[in-house]
């Protein structure tokens, strides 16, 4: 209680600034911008699409405006190429047009369908030169009986269409060579000319007004991009901003304090009172701690060697062992040893059944191993054996003393739980040296890896996998 209240005195003088606090704000602030940032490439996303989607109508209404041009210009070249040549062929593919292919139609349809409720100007001008395109079918039509009737006077090889078309008396009378220059000049007249012309400018107004619409929703789409696009700069210069100030402040009130707590602590030391609030209260604590223990750490010190339940050298020793060991003379084996399942057995059967598991883990390493042996536990179900004088040709030994331990673990009498060891051995020629513990401890790995109840030994293992 007297240092408990000796520590919040001194804490209660301390002032700075919270790491606590300046977390918060810096979470708050970076979510804001991270919220900003977000809705600044929907934006850019949304523009985007707009614009995809405004070219995208841009090319199918211009296609289906070519179309239509197309369609009639199909129908010209054709009643022309008859009304010269009157070969039949030419008249098939004019109704195959008209009848079947029907682009002039298809795309009018197309037209009216993507763009009915949008743009009328379009759509108007796009039915007119359909009007005019079909108003010009009359004239066709008529080029071309006169045409057919140029070489059959009776007329009885003509289609439907062509047939039923009535001609004055006058051009009835006339013979087949002014028929066909009847026909000829019909879709080469100033009046046939002149009806191509205003469909080409209808379909021509088409294509103007959709450029014009185009290029001004480009234009609008391109200036909201623009404004997003420098949002999302302004956004990207704040995050970088608050992360460098972020890493100026971790400099300051984290890692500086950190780096002089170590330096004090690795001297004995009294703690610098700097930083953060938390690492101020954090060296005021420790420093009255530290005044407060600096004569009972002699007494921690002395600590006694032997583990309490087991009776067995404890970590202190064998962190001892291990500095007296160093000898590079020294030939020993090294076993880290580790009892499987005994979580298990803590959890279904309680701590009482789990220090009796330990004890007889302890027992049977005394019993099985030599006198001159070191047997240790270094940890809750670890331990650990050292063999002095033991070399890798007498691998056999090791692997008996573990395999008869394991089958009496394997094999208990009464009600006590079944269990294992796990094992993994290293041997060393030059003593205990630093990476000794490393490799035992990664042959450990790899029994408990493989199926526990077991052993291994590190150089068979580094010879397998080539560690």
């Amino acid at each position: 209680m007297k240092e408990q209240t000796t520590v919040e005195k001194n804490a209660g003088t301390l002032k700075g600034l919270s790491i606590q606090k300046l977390s918060l704000w810096m979470v708050a602030v970076t979510l804001v911008v991270s919220v900003l940032i977000g809705e600044g490439i929907i934006h850019v996303m949304q523009n985007h699409k707009k614009l995809a989607d405004i070219t995208a109508e841009y090319i199918f209404v211009r296609e289906e405006a070519e179309n239509l041009q197309m369609g009639s210009d199909f129908l010209t070249d054709k009643v022309r190429l008859y009304a010269v040549t009157k070969e039949p062929v030419y008249i098939e593919e004019y109704f195959t047009e008209v009848n079947e292919t029907q682009r002039r139609d298809k795309a009018l349809g197309s037209l009216e369908e993507h763009l009915e409720g949008k743009e009328g100007e379009i759509l108007d001008a796009s039915r007119e030169a359909l009007e005019l395109s079909n108003e010009l079918m009359d004239m066709e039509i008529h080029a071309m009986k006169l045409a057919a009737l140029s070489v059959d006077e009776d007329g009885n090889k003509l289609l439907p269409e062509i047939k039923d078309y009535p001609l004055t008396e006058e051009e009835l009378s006339f013979s087949s060579e002014e028929k066909s220059d009847a026909a000829i000049g019909l879709v080469f007249s100033e009046e046939y000319r002149d009806m191509k012309q205003k469909i080409e400018e209808r379909i021509s107004t088409v294509t103007d007004r959709v450029i014009t619409i185009c290029e001004e929703e480009q234009a609008e789409s391109e200036n909201a991009m623009r404004k997003a696009l420098i949002r999302q700069s302004i956004y990207t210069v704040l995050i970088v901003a608050l992360v460098i100030f972020s890493y100026i402040m971790i400099a300051v009130l984290i890692l500086r304090p950190i780096r002089l707590y170590v330096s004090c602590i690795k001297n004995n030391h009294f703690l610098e009172i700097t930083g953060a609030y938390e690492f101020k209260y954090l060296a005021a604590t420790y420093n009255n701690v530290y005044e407060m223990t600096m004569e009972q750490q002699d007494m921690l010190r002395q600590k006694a060697e032997r583990d309490a339940l087991t009776g067995l050298l404890n970590r202190q020793s064998f962190e001892q062992l291990r500095e007296r060991l160093r000898n590079p003379a020294k030939k020993l084996a090294f076993l880290l040893v580790d009892v499987d399942v005994f979580k298990a057995i803590n959890d279904n059967y309680g701590h009482d059944v789990g220090d009796q598991a330990l004890i007889k883990v302890a027992n049977l390493l005394k019993d099985n191993f030599r006198k001159e042996d070191y047997v240790l536990r270094i940890g809750g179900d670890e331990f650990a054996v050292i063999m002095d004088n033991m070399t890798a040709d007498k691998k056999q030994i090791i692997q008996e003393k573990v395999d008869a331990i394991n089958e009496i673990l394997q094999h208990p009498q009464g009600d006590f739980p079944k269990y294992s060891l796990s094992v993994g051995i290293a041997f060393s020629g030059k003593g205990f040296h630093e990476e000794l513990f490393h490799q035992t401890d990664t042959a450990l790995y790899h029994t408990k890896e493989n199926g526990r109840c077991g052993y291994t030994f590190y150089d068979e293992l580094a010879e397998d996998v080539s560690i």
